[in-house]
């Protein structure tokens, strides 16, 4: 509809236009409480620098561990064949005495024979 305008006083038929004024805002920096982005970059090298730092120590702990658990190993073997060694070394004497060779050679049939063995005698020192 089209305003009445011939009479009435409550519409304004060429309004005003008010101008436009201009405003100027200054700039404002905010500054943020936290942490910088080269910051953080910093401390997220130094956590890897810090963790594969940790990670090298603890595989040479369980290096370490791993070559004390073989030693431990190593000297229980060593033990155990030197035990073995005396048995045998026993075993030898015992076996290896002119009572007992004399015997089994008369269970075998053999005879001695005095006139066959010659005894050298070296007389080379020993030092």
């Amino acid at each position: 509809m089209r305003p009445y305008n011939q009479g009435n006083l409550a519409t304004n038929i060429n309004p005003k236009q008010k101008p436009k004024q201009k405003v100027l805002q200054k700039k404002r920096t905010v500054i943020r409480p936290g942490i910088s982005g080269g910051e953080k970059l910093m401390y997220f090298f130094a956590v890897i620098l810090f963790v594969s730092v940790l990670s090298s120590v603890i595989a040479r702990y369980t290096m370490i561990s791993s070559y004390n658990y073989q030693i431990i190993q190593a000297k229980k073997d060593i033990k155990k064949m030197s035990e073995s060694n005396g048995e045998l070394k026993v075993q030898i004497d015992a076996l290896s005495k002119p009572d007992r060779i004399r015997e089994v050679a008369q269970q075998m049939g053999l005879t001695k024979n005095d006139d066959t063995v010659r005894v050298v005698k070296d007389n080379r020192t020993s030092n």
